[in-house]
């Protein structure tokens, strides 16, 4: 059984952040912040009715499998979805890609450019992302081979300046998020409120955060709307050390308001990262993102039991002085609301050191200026 709850909570997150990955890259700027944020709509919806379900059905064995079956459902979409072109085109796979764009132009009644133009840039892209290291890589054979690539995998994430200041800044950013999101969630008997209820109201506050996030991201931005409700989840946890035991009803409302917060602010960041990373080292950056999320939440229960025998109210403070620090991180990510999702993080480091413009890079921003001429046309 152990070992079952181990497989399925190491798919579950894999799951998500790859189809979050796949939907955001197929998307066209305008409507990236709308698809990323009510992305997660269903699951503020299904945290409702589990508040109800786990009311009705108390034991945890057949929870977990009446909730898990569903997931079968979703294996028959494989036949019907297509791979990603970005990354297919940083595979070197640009006959499929070819494929799927014109594909996507049949449906959507579009011009795609001449194919050479296409290849051209696909050439650049595949180009930019052959890095030296695994050049070297690929010279050598079997386990050695196998090891240089897994170590690329991780250190590229880290090799350069632009690469490492984002990285570790959204690994602080998820980790904040994993520890105050399921802190709030499993700390209900700290606040002496019957914790179905409690699960049920949490899902009714995340649904209009994400509804009416949409706007307030494409106004403010992705820096300043991630660093609003980290504040916001900040100063509601932690006024909570200052709020009389007999105000329940003032203790509750702060800790459903710092729920609302690090909901939207979880919502933002994953769409900030997704933004952020470029599509060679994007699922690799949002699967260890994920990875630093689910550290938190494993680290939540024990914040709760160890500090919760101080002060009922001391957990949530410690994680309202750890959104306030998430917050700061921030101030090192740059602006990505008008940007084009980059490709490779040789682009990446062109774009934000103040250097010229890499070949790819301008011709992948010609051919996006190419397909919004045509369609206003």
């Amino acid at each position: 059984m152990l070992f079952i709850r181990f497989v399925m909570g190491m798919m579950q997150p894999t799951s998500i952040h790859a189809g979050y990955t796949l939907a955001m890259e197929v998307n066209e700027p305008k409507y990236r912040a709308a698809v990323g944020v009510l992305i997660f709509l269903p699951w503020a919806l299904t945290v409702i009715v589990l508040g109800g379900y786990g009311y009705l059905l108390r034991d945890w064995r057949w929870f977990g499998v009446t909730t898990s079956l569903p997931c079968l459902l979703f294996l028959p979409m494989l036949l019907f979805l297509d791979e990603s072109p970005r990354w297919l085109i940083v595979r070197g796979r640009h006959d499929d890609a070819l494929r799927i764009l014109r594909k996507a132009a049949r449906w959507n009644k579009a011009q795609l450019p001449p194919e050479e133009e296409l290849r051209a840039l696909m050439d650049l892209i595949r180009k930019e992302a052959l890095t030296a290291s695994t050049e070297s890589a690929a010279s050598s054979s079997g386990l050695v081979k196998s090891l240089k690539n897994i170590m690329e995998d991780v250190i590229v994430l880290v090799r350069t300046r632009r690469m490492r200041s984002i990285t570790l800044s959204f690994y602080a950013q998820f980790f904040v998020l994993g520890m105050v999101y399921y802190g709030l969630s499993f700390g209900a008997d700290k606040l002496g409120v019957d914790p179905f209820v409690y699960m049920a109201v949490s899902g009714v506050m995340e649904v209009p955060g994400g509804t009416l996030t949409i706007p307030l991201v494409e106004k403010m931005g992705r820096r300043a709307s991630s660093t609003l409700f980290f504040v916001i989840t900040a100063g509601s946890l932690l006024v909570l050390g200052f709020i009389p035991d007999a105000l329940e009803w003032l203790v509750i409302t702060m800790a459903m308001l710092g729920r609302l917060a690090i909901s939207v602010a979880f919502q933002v960041v994953y769409l900030y990262a997704s933004e952020l990373f470029p599509t060679e080292v994007r699922v690799r950056g949002l699967g260890t993102c994920t990875m630093q999320t689910t550290v938190g939440a494993m680290l939540a229960p024990f914040i709760l039991e160890i500090l919760g025998s101080i002060k009922s109210w001391v957990p949530l403070f410690v994680c309202g002085v750890a959104a306030f620090v998430a917050s700061v991180t921030t101030f090192w990510l740059p602006e990505s609301r008008t940007a084009s999702m980059l490709d490779t993080v040789a682009s990446l480091e062109a774009a934000h050191s103040g250097a010229k413009e890499s070949r790819a890079a301008s011709l992948d921003r010609e051919m996006e200026n190419k397909e919004t001429d045509a369609q206003q046309a």
